[in-house]
């Protein structure tokens, strides 16, 4: 009984440990990237969202899961450019993907390794 107690206390350190590295590790990709899509910088936060990697909320706040800290860079930068561009465009409409093609040309590929691999970072 024990171990599954240390276990998971060590599992919820872990996860704070990445949550505090991604917040800010995030702030700065969304930064590089709103003014580029042409939306406001809203808050950023970082928590658990079961199986999505990232959403948009009120007042462009953007939620990105933990675990996107674990993805290469190149991948988290197109979640990023996705959820900001949802602040624009709510819907997966046709007007939605030209925008993200135009902030992020190669999002195609992106967000194939994506689909791809995404296993492999589930805990």
């Amino acid at each position: 009984m024990m171990l599954r107690t240390e276990a998971e206390h060590g599992c919820a350190q872990m996860i704070r440990w990445y949550t505090e590295r991604a917040r800010t590790w995030l702030e700065r990709r969304v930064a590089r990237y709103h003014a580029r899509v042409g939306v406001e910088l809203g808050v950023v936060v970082v928590q658990y969202l079961g199986f999505r990697w990232g959403s948009c909320g009120k007042g462009g706040r953007l939620n990105f899961h933990w675990r996107s800290i674990l993805l290469p860079p190149r991948i988290i930068e197109y979640v990023i450019v996705y959820e900001l561009l949802h602040i624009l465009e709510p819907h997966h409409t046709p007007a939605f993907w030209t925008r993200v093609e135009r902030a992020m040309p190669d999002f195609a590929a992106r967000k194939q390794w994506l689909a791809e691999h995404a296993a492999r970072f589930e805990l």
